[in-house]
């Protein structure tokens, strides 16, 4: 066999068999970050393992994606047939279900370099088998690690503009690069075996993401076997986290790029911006009752408040949903070229390409991604773009995008001139006064997710000039019954270290750190932190002589408090502006209403107090089934035979009252 003809298999067991041949009785595989992993050919190569006992697999990879196992009760009630909904006709990863049961056979192990957040937290296995990356680094510590086997899932090669291709589509991101280390690497004693699963639910793209069908050995093909792609859906967006983002959307610059991560705080910002661009007068009617020039010039020095009229180019290592909001509002429209001379002349002012015939101005860009994951509704979008709008997407390598080493795609000069006026937007857990921030891990050791591409982003944005680095922070938490902040003094761990502390937000405002003295840093952090820790913070900041032990607090900065967020958006929010699914949901409306309740009812019993207070009012004012008939039905607790069951409905109902009181 050669690399010209690789081999077309339709059962996942037989292309295992394949590989085993080729490669031997010891494979370290390979498999990419979250939505790209061939998943037929995964499990059975798993499940080869599991019967031959001599047989060793070590699985590298990251961000193994299992739908969540719900608790008993309510919980499960409520989650089960929505679960149904979204994963019932996609396959689990066996490897990944196992990991997290602890019953891995002893001649497997995996590795992870990014992890499903919060998943593994009480889990001693994975977090001593954790390999700690930044992202860019990561196709290095794969080959470190002896990669022989890399398997993926792809768009099959039926696309007329792309012929004997297939398409990466959600992950070029590290395989672009490792495949053609391994290949490089490969010799007659160290073989090596790249396995193509194809689906044709994956959307082609082409350009960087497009290879021939020869960069396989072995392809997977069964129509009847393909599943539906692994869907994150959306998370609400609360008060707090859509001030946040639209603090973040005051920083964004007319003309300039864009990175943004995952999560209802990206939401947020995405929401803002096309507020910004597409209703301006509300926008601008937040931005004037925050007094944002006067409290915060930094925004007027750096952002913007009109719309968008040059548009923003995104460059992100993750393509979020947001990025296609952002092209279907007209914002994501400013076009960059892979030719460093053209994007300088275009930059000067020299060239407009709205009016030349230059030949050059072709395959414009106005969006690199690294890969993609979202909600159903995301995938369906990307499914319905046009042939022109898919070419102005290019999904690449991680090590393109992430930094501005020279890369076969292209050189630092032509990166600098793309990534004009950078706002590289990423969430983190907690901030020390320092300006040191938490985002991956805990100060015991434990990991929660990983570092990724945050590192890279916010480092790059030092070495960009007029570029800037935005980590956005929810002021506080909760853990139980108290609430604590996530502005501290100091922290045992840290993900960003705090020479390359920069901007700073959260739902109270703007700290604007870099280039600051250590005063200035302390007290700026401290005006954003919830005002129930900041005369504490102060105390501490005092103690340690950052910050003249004569200063007080002043007053304006006094109302950091959940009140005040409220209140900043309830006229716009009663006029349907900053909604908590602005972008739609795969909720029924009814499950929108339970699952509030049920917020309500799991807050109320965080403690045992309020857990015998609650039950006791169940016990009381818990009736009212036919009023509630519908949800009753939605909970399967229309009919109830056993004690628990029919505690469960009074329960049930009685937060329904709760949630109908708050409603009016």
């Amino acid at each position: 066999m050669t690399r010209n003809h690789p081999l077309r298999v339709s059962q996942s067991s037989v292309c295992v068999e394949k590989v085993v041949q080729r490669v031997g009785n010891k494979i370290t595989l390979g498999l990419p970050l979250g939505l790209g992993k061939p998943i037929h050919f995964a499990n059975a190569l798993y499940q080869y393992a599991k019967e031959n006992p001599t047989f060793e697999l070590h699985i590298v990879t990251a961000l193994s994606l299992l739908p969540p196992v719900p608790a008993e009760g309510l919980e499960k009630r409520f989650m089960e047939p929505f679960l149904e909904r979204l994963y019932g006709d996609i396959p689990e990863l066996d490897y990944a279900r196992d990991v997290l049961n602890h019953k891995l056979p002893k001649n497997v192990k995996v590795s992870e370099f990014f992890f499903q957040a919060g998943s593994f937290l009480h889990h001693n296995e994975q977090q001593r088998r954790y390999i700690c990356t930044n992202y860019t680094h990561a196709m290095r510590d794969l080959m470190a690690l002896g990669v022989n086997v890399i398997g993926q899932l792809v768009a099959p090669d039926t696309d007329p503009n792309y012929p004997e291709q297939f398409s990466l589509s959600c992950n070029p991101d590290l395989s672009l690069d490792l495949f053609m280390n391994l290949r490089n690497a490969e010799t007659e004693s160290n073989p090596i075996a790249l396995v193509a699963e194809c689906n044709r639910n994956l959307p082609f793209f082409g350009r960087d993401a497009s290879v021939p069908t020869t960069t396989f050995d072995f392809v997977l093909e069964n129509t009847k076997a393909e599943y539906p792609l692994f869907s994150a859906p959306q998370t609400p967006i609360n008060a707090r986290d859509h001030l946040i983002g639209f603090y973040a959307s005051t920083l964004l610059k007319d003309g300039g790029t864009l990175q943004v991560g995952i999560g209802s705080l990206g939401a947020a910002l995405i929401y803002s911006t096309c507020l910004r661009h597409q209703n301006n007068d509300a926008w601008q009617q937040l931005y004037r009752n925050l007094e944002i020039a006067k409290r915060f010039p930094i925004a007027k020095k750096y952002g913007g408040t009109e719309p968008f009229v040059k548009g923003l180019y995104g460059c992100s290592e993750m393509m979020v949903d947001g990025f296609i909001h952002l092209l279907e509002a007209g914002i994501l429209k400013r076009k960059v070229y892979a030719d460093a001379d053209l994007q300088e002349d275009i930059n000067s002012g020299m060239l407009d390409p709205e009016r030349s015939d230059d030949a050059r101005l072709k395959n414009a860009t106005v969006m690199h991604g690294g890969f993609y994951l979202g909600p159903r509704s995301f995938y369906k979008k990307l499914e319905k773009l046009n042939g022109e709008q898919r070419e102005l997407i290019c999904m690449s390598s991680v090590n393109y995008i992430n930094d501005l080493n020279d890369h076969r795609f292209g050189d630092q000069r032509l990166k600098v001139a793309q990534r004009v006026f950078a706002r590289f937007v990423n969430s983190a857990m907690q901030c020390t006064l320092d300006g040191a921030a938490v985002s991956d891990g805990f100060e015991d050791g434990r990991v929660l997710s990983g570092v990724g591409g945050q590192y890279d982003f916010v480092s790059m944005a030092h070495d960009l000039k007029g570029a800037r680095s935005i980590l956005t922070i929810r002021s506080t938490r909760t853990a139980g019954s108290k609430t604590l902040s996530n502005i501290l003094f100091s922290y045992g761990h840290c993900t960003i270290p705090r020479h390359l502390r920069d901007i700073v937000i959260t739902e109270y405002g703007i700290a604007d750190l870099r280039g600051k003295a250590d005063e200035q840093v302390y007290l700026a952090l401290i005006r954003i932190a919830d005002s129930r820790f900041q005369a504490h913070l102060l105390k501490q900041a005092q103690q340690a002589g950052k910050v003249d032990p004569n200063f007080e607090l002043p007053e304006q900065w006094q109302n950091n408090t959940p009140a005040a967020v409220a209140n900043n958006l309830r006229e716009l929010q009663q006029q349907k502006f900053f909604p908590a699914f602005p972008f739609g949901t795969d909720f029924t409306d009814d499950e929108l209403k339970i699952g509030k309740a049920l917020k309500l009812l799991k807050a109320a019993t965080s403690t045992r107090t309020g857990t015998v207070v609650t039950l006791f009012q169940a016990l009381m004012f818990g009736s009212g089934k036919a009023q509630y008939q519908a949800f009753m039905k939605r909970m399967q607790l229309d009919k109830v035979s056993d004690l628990k069951s029919w505690l469960d409905r009074r329960l049930f109902i009685l937060a329904l009252k709760k949630v109908a009181a708050q409603d009016e």
